[in-house]
């Protein structure tokens, strides 16, 4: 039953460091992309699922806006690198998420987008914070697993 417990911890460590690993690169690259303004269409906190209790009913914030890149016209619906789903007691985080969109004063947005392919964009990149602890949620099952597994074990 040990070793079932041990693999299956393994293999879930190597898994979630594949993914935040993949998701850090994403993030760094994105602080780099250019932006351009673009003019927010849609914004709102909806619904996310379906569910019997208030309560018990998740959230996502929805956006929708256009911008320019070359003289081309795109709509993007991402808002940053990280896909925020909250609970119904907790969706003022997804309002504080929208809060960091950046706005000049004549009503236009921040739109930063893939340089290589500008239909992928975002109106928060990520910061050093939010890479630094998807960083540190890739290597901490394998720093536990490794404790736990090797150092516990051989005393």
């Amino acid at each position: 039953m040990l070793g079932q417990a041990q693999g299956i911890w393994f293999w879930t460590s190597i898994y979630t460091f594949i993914l935040c690993v993949y998701s850090a690169v994403l993030q760094v690259r994105t602080r780099y992309w250019p932006y351009t303004e673009g003019r927010l269409v849609e914004f709102n906190v909806e619904e996310f699922g379906a569910s019997i209790h208030k309560t018990d009913q998740n959230y996502t914030a929805n956006v929708l806006y256009n911008y320019i890149v070359s003289g081309v016209k795109y709509e993007g619906y991402r808002i940053s690198p990280w896909l925020i789903v909250a609970s119904h007691n907790v969706k003022f985080i997804l309002r504080k998420q929208m809060s960091s969109i950046q706005k000049s004063s004549d009503g236009k947005i921040k739109v930063f987008y893939e340089p290589s392919n500008p239909k992928k964009s975002f109106l928060i990149v990520a910061s050093w914070l939010g890479i630094f602890i998807t960083v540190v949620i890739s290597v901490l099952p394998l720093l536990l697993f490794y404790f736990r597994y090797h150092i516990l074990e051989s005393r």
